[in-house]
Formats: structure tokens, sequence, C-alpha cells
């Protein structure tokens, strides 16, 4: 092997070590195409997400739903438009407490916000999607513990909410702060609870009393 060879072989090598970081301790995330909507229905979404302060989106499995705000807050949270991102999902249909599970409440949490985790961990990188956990920047919420707690700067998804007491769903709405955002998703007929769905309250709510919360449905 020529000298020139062996220096090629080196800096190759070299190369595959050399990890570019941010501030955050991850690697750089993967280029990112613009979110973009493939209908009418989506793209009233993304412009909801853009301009509303609480959007509800109702829809049946494979419509984007959850997909849509979990791209545009990881996208907002990598380009520093907000501080944090908070995800919850309900778990009363399937039983009431989470407290059986092994681990801590990021590990407790992890099974039932996987369709939005996967999504965000896609879309920023496994690298930054860990380091904004580690640093509390991508928070899983209870949402037994959801009162008392306020955030600025910040967007809550809520997925699966038709699972939700209506009594939670009044606290959430009321609990974001400034520049925040809260977004509710969920199909009313995959109802798992017997009583009233805190989704179809807000809905309700939202409707005759003339609101400002976005509703795509």
């Amino acid at each position: 092997m020529t000298k020139r060879n062996r220096q090629k072989v080196q800096e190759n090598k070299q190369s595959k070590k050399d990890v570019k970081f941010s501030e955050e301790g991850s690697e750089k995330p993967f280029n990112r195409k613009p979110l973009k909507p493939l209908n009418k229905r989506q793209a009233e979404y993304i412009n909801a997400l853009n301009a509303s302060s609480v959007v509800i989106c109702i829809g049946v499995w494979g419509s984007s739903k959850t997909y849509i705000p979990s791209v545009f807050a990881a996208d907002q949270l990598m380009d520093k438009k907000i501080d944090k991102v908070i995800i919850a999902r309900p778990n009363e249909g399937k039983g009431k407490s989470i407290g059986f599970l092994k681990g801590d409440l990021n590990q407790k949490m992890a099974i039932w916000v996987a369709p939005i985790t996967d999504t965000m961990r896609q879309r920023m990188g496994s690298g930054h999607f860990e380091a904004m956990v580690a640093n509390n920047k991508i928070e899983f919420l209870n949402l037994e513990a959801v009162k008392g707690r306020s955030w600025d700067n910040t967007i809550i998804i809520v997925d699966e909410a038709e699972d939700i007491d209506p009594e939670v769903a009044k606290s959430l709405v009321g609990r974001q702060g400034m520049n925040s955002l809260t977004v509710i998703t969920g199909d009313i007929a995959q109802q798992d609870l017997k009583r009233n769905s805190g989704l179809q309250y807000l809905m309700n709510v939202a409707e005759y009393c003339d609101l400002p919360i976005s509703i795509i449905n």
C-alpha cells in the first residue's frame, strides 16, 4: 500500500469516528423535509397548529392526527421556537394507574407515548431526542398529576384523548401559559371509558360556548 493510500484509509477511519455535536450534546439531525399536507384536511390541521393555542383533531387510525403534531413539535423544539414538549397519552381505558409498571416515570410512560416518541425520534435523530429527554426538554406527563402544573413556551400533545376523564380535560386546556400550544387528538368511536369522554366534552363546550379552539374533524 502506498503512502498516499494509507493516508486515505486513515482519513476514512477518522471521519467515521468524528461525530458533530450540538449544544444539547447529540449528533446533528438528519436533513428535515418541510412538513407538507397530503390533502385539504391535513392543510387545515397544520394551519391550525400555527395559528391556534388549542387544537383538537378527531380522526381514525392512519389519518396522521398524531403524526403531524409530533413532527411539528419536533421541528419547533429543534428550531428553538419553544422550550419544551410535553407528551401525554391516557391509560385510563386499560387501567387507571401506571404505578404497577417497573421503572421511573419515563420508563412507565414509554409504552403509552410510543406513537409520538417514535415519530419525534425519527424526525430529530436518536441522539438529539435522548438529549432532549435527559435535559427535560421533552417530558412525559402522567395525566393523573396534571393539576397544579402550567407551562410557557411549550407544546403539549395529548393522544388518544377519547379516554380522558372530563375533569382532566378541563384541567389540560387551562394549564397552558404564554406562547404555548395544546394539541388534543383522538377518535370518539374508539372510546374505552364507560363514562363520558373528556374529548367529547371539550368538543361540546367549544361548540356551544364559542371558545377559541380549532377543531379538525
